[in-house]
């Protein structure tokens, strides 16, 4: 084999990534192996995608309506729950979300406990404090990387991780008392009742509505939204760009709904190791070289692109990446290639990747705001409605 190959890191093999096919000499910016097959499939044989869903389609069906039913039971914590998820797979932009209702029932004086499961932790059979409210922070390996970055951005707040929603939260209530629980990724995890569901779209992803895996990116069928109150549309640029998918969400439903809508901006960039804050500038008159392990990568680097960045190269890693040495090898070799290029990464995978980097390497993380275009009144009377922030 020609040593100046490089792999690609496709494949998921216990904690770490392994290599699963050489790419000379740099790894593609084309999207992952698994996706462009999706694609392929797609266009060229959708019945078989079709097919191979009725089985999947009707077994989270059948799951949904024994909960609706009371076949099966639901469970119930003491305090108001909300819950904010999605219906398909890959990231939407929930932590965002997460951390900005934190934020507004701490401004309302409550005490807020932030249960989670903790994807990519090790242990991840076990209860987890990663927070309590009070200083105390989990290290990132036991506390999964968006666990860990909910807790350092609400510091304030009790975060807790666990395979069980119900039983965690009891389990945080037998240490310390709270106000409210918000479930991070609970939509599916019918098992606890919620007082209020939050439901998240990716304004970009009308592809993905298509039908349930492998047919479309859909957890579940466009039925299950029947119990969600809030509807977010999240990346969106504008108005306008919702419509796609909020058309099929209303058609489905067979009713209109009140959008609400976010738009994902620049807010802040630091150096990966030393954490000097630069001008949001830098980006924009510099080439970047995107490095990112989370479940929407493209929408963060079509997120630069509109910003005015450059992008000269992407490398793509599985959502919740384990960076070894395999991983930081392929993104050294890139950064040499690219001489004159800034290296960057989101805030969920600067966690990982800060220990194998130098203050003198030129690597950055990109801090993003949340910006209401629509619908933040409505959502926050939602949660006034349903007991999670008193009403002045």
């Amino acid at each position: 084999m020609n040593h100046d190959d490089v792999y690609l890191p496709s494949l998921v093999v216990g904690n770490s990534v392994e290599p699963l096919f050489p790419v000379n000499p740099i790894p593609s910016s084309r999207p992952p192996l698994h996706h462009r097959l999706w694609e392929w499939f797609q266009e060229h044989s959708p019945w078989l995608l079709r097919g191979a869903a009725i089985p999947y389609r009707m077994l989270v069906s059948v799951r949904r309506k024994a909960y609706q039913r009371d076949w099966l039971r639901q469970h119930h914590l003491p305090k108001p729950v909300v819950s904010v998820g999605n219906l398909t797979v890959g990231g939407t932009g929930k932590t965002p979300l997460v951390i900005w209702l934190a934020q507004q029932l701490h401004a309302n004086g409550q005490r807020v406990a932030i249960l989670s499961r903790g994807y990519g932790r090790q242990a991840p059979s076990g209860n987890v404090m990663v927070s309590d409210g009070a200083g105390f922070v989990k290290d990132w390996r036991m506390a999964g990387d968006e666990p860990w970055m909910i807790a350092m951005n609400c510091p304030w707040a009790i975060v807790a991780v666990g395979p069980d929603r119900h039983r965690l939260g009891q389990w945080v209530l037998e240490q310390m008392d709270c106000d409210y629980f918000i479930l991070d990724d609970g939509y599916q995890h019918l098992s606890l009742y919620r007082d209020l569901d939050v439901l998240l779209f990716d304004a970009t992803d009308v592809k993905g509505l298509a039908g349930v895996l492998p047919a479309g990116r859909l957890r579940e069928p466009l039925d299950g939204m029947d119990g969600s109150e809030a509807f977010v549309f999240t990346r969106a640029d504008s108005l306008a760009s919702i419509q796609p998918v909020r058309e099929r969400i209303e058609d489905s439903l067979g009713q209109s709904i009140s959008p609400i809508v976010l738009k994902s901006v620049l807010k802040q960039v630091e150096h990966l190791v030393t954490g000097q804050v630069r001008a949001v500038d830098i980006l924009v008159k510099t080439p970047l070289l995107v490095v990112s392990g989370i479940g929407n990568p493209q929408s963060f680097c079509e997120m630069l692109k509109r910003s005015g960045c450059e992008v000269c190269e992407e490398i793509q890693f599985p959502d919740h990446c384990d960076y070894g040495q395999n991983e930081i090898d392929v993104i050294r070799r890139t950064m040499k290639q690219f001489i004159g290029a800034i290296a960057v990464t989101t805030e969920k995978d600067a966690v990982k990747l800060r220990e194998w980097f130098a203050e003198d390497d030129p690597f950055f993380v990109i801090s993003m705001n949340m910006e209401f275009l629509m619908g933040e009144d409505h959502l926050q009377d939602l949660c006034e409605q349903t007991g999670l922030v008193a009403v002045d």
